[in-house]
């Protein structure tokens, strides 16, 4: 039997026990199966019930009572995936939905749904077009604010309509250089072939853009790397502890008590954040400890930002070398020193005036993890430089295989460039910008392949 011809069914809700659960039907044999197991107080004809009708319902495998709840019935083509549909749900016990889907797939009325099998149907009957189906994985897994809100523009539509202009200035591009195809026996005009030329560079340069800032975000969508370094017995598990609001780190007055580092993840601005609270960096003899450094300072190399704390109760105090190597390169990091223990200030401990913080790239502040004194400053200033760190303008969240597809209409508007300069015939370029067609229309499935499509829709859930 035909893939598409099958009825499917699933557990969309998570899996595991709950306050409810949700089994979603789609294809030609749902209202069939719902009649079966579902009995309503008023025994509705379900094919008569108008368009998302909320019933409530027993429902019943064999006249055996399984649960009562709900059910909602979608009509074709007016569902998720363009069939006939139905949602039930029951009580999040999994025996419930495991009794029903079984029988279901018993009967024969329909089959287990494979990973994103709605979500193909959906863009198989044209419910969507396949930059948005990709959007809806991108938008479950979204692990942050910006990352869900950088993938919005492309479920909205708003990547698709960039991607159908591009098309539109592509062809339009494509007619003026066959216009002048009628005119072969003559050379094409010096200003005609410079207009066109300054139209590819528009069109390359808006691929460009978009290159680069989906590189930006998928970086920042992967986290931002904060680490806290300094001597032992500075105060950076305390200061760990303070950011995130609770006890994650072991804090002790006995020096050397983080002997590797210790990380967690926060949202600071909508940003997915990383602390890492490195052991103290000295001269030791002790293996595990020594372990301990080499791993903080790997943990430094990747971090943006730097929270270097220095012991304020001290009458005086002298960089590591570590410390040292790192503010004379600070040309990708950003510093921020920190002379924390101010409720217990020395009159000789070291100052900020000490400090080279008029830099972009360095700051510092007084602070004190025990009474939280300037904890908000701190917090505030950590936030300003992630947003000036992760602002981007247009920002389009591209997935894989759309960088890929842009990235090939990017290389071959170059050649269409260089094509001009060699003074090439009009019809090698004009089949150049073919190429430029193809892959839009890769983007957005108006031409795609089976394995493509099964790449895509393996990633998603089963259930959607």
């Amino acid at each position: 039997m035909d893939i598409e011809e099958d009825t499917i069914i699933a557990l969309s809700s998570p899996p595991g026990r709950g306050a409810i659960a949700i089994i979603r039907i789609s294809g030609k044999n749902t209202f069939s199966i719902i009649k079966k197991i579902a009995k309503t107080p008023n025994n509705e004809n379900f094919y008569e019930l108008p368009h998302r009708k909320l019933l409530r319902a027993n429902f019943y495998i064999n006249d055996e009572w399984i649960d009562d709840g709900m059910f909602v019935i979608f009509k074709a083509p007016n569902s998720y995936t363009g069939e006939d549909m139905a949602e039930l749900y029951i009580h999040g016990n999994p025996l419930i939905a495991k009794k029903i889907i079984n029988f279901v797939s018993s009967e024969t009325l329909g089959r287990p749904s494979l990973p994103g099998e709605f979500t193909r149907r959906a863009f198989y009957n044209g419910k969507m077009d396949l930059l948005k189906a990709e959007s809806i994985n991108r938008l479950i897994q979204a692990r942050s604010e910006f990352e869900f809100n950088s993938i919005k523009k492309t479920y909205f539509g708003d990547l698709y309509k960039l991607v159908n202009k591009i098309r539109a200035e592509i062809l339009l591009l494509k007619a003026q250089i066959e216009a002048e195809l009628d005119f072969s026996d003559q050379d094409i005009e010096y200003t005609q072939k410079e207009n066109l030329i300054l139209n590819v560079n528009e069109i390359k340069n808006k691929i460009e853009n978009l290159l680069k800032n989906s590189s930006l975000l998928a970086k920042i969508s992967q986290g931002i790397q904060i680490a806290i370094v300094g001597k032992t017995n500075a105060g950076k598990s305390s200061l760990m502890n303070k950011i995130l609001g609770w006890d994650r780190s072991i804090v002790s007055e006995i020096e050397g008590t983080t002997r590797d580092y210790i990380s967690e993840e926060i949202e600071i601005s909508g940003i997915l954040v990383r602390i890492v609270d490195t052991a103290g960096l000295r001269e030791t003899l002790n293996i595990i400890e020594k372990e301990g450094i080499k791993r903080s300072k790997e943990a430094i190399k990747k971090s943006l930002i730097i929270l270097h704390l220095i012991d304020g109760s001290l009458p005086k105090y002298e960089f590591t070398q570590e410390i040292k190597e790192l503010l004379q390169n600070i040309s990708n990091k950003i510093i921020i020193h920190i002379i924390n223990k101010k409720d217990q200030l020395h009159p000789e401990a070291w100052k900020l005036e000490n400090l080279e913080i008029n830099n972009k790239n360095l700051f510092g502040l007084y602070l004190s993890c025990k009474t939280g004194e300037n904890l908000d400053e701190l917090k505030n200033l950590i936030e300003k430089i992630i947003q000036n760190q992760t602002y981007v303008s247009d920002p389009y969240l591209l997935e894989e295989r759309q960088y890929y597809h842009f990235s090939k209409i990017n290389e071959s508007l170059n050649n269409v460039l260089h094509l001009f300069k060699q003074n090439t015939p009009l019809e090698i370029i004009s089949s150049e910008l073919n190429d430029v067609i193809h892959h839009l229309a890769e983007l957005t499935g108006e031409v795609s392949t089976e394995e493509i499509l099964g790449k895509i829709f393996s990633m998603f859930c089963i259930g959607k």
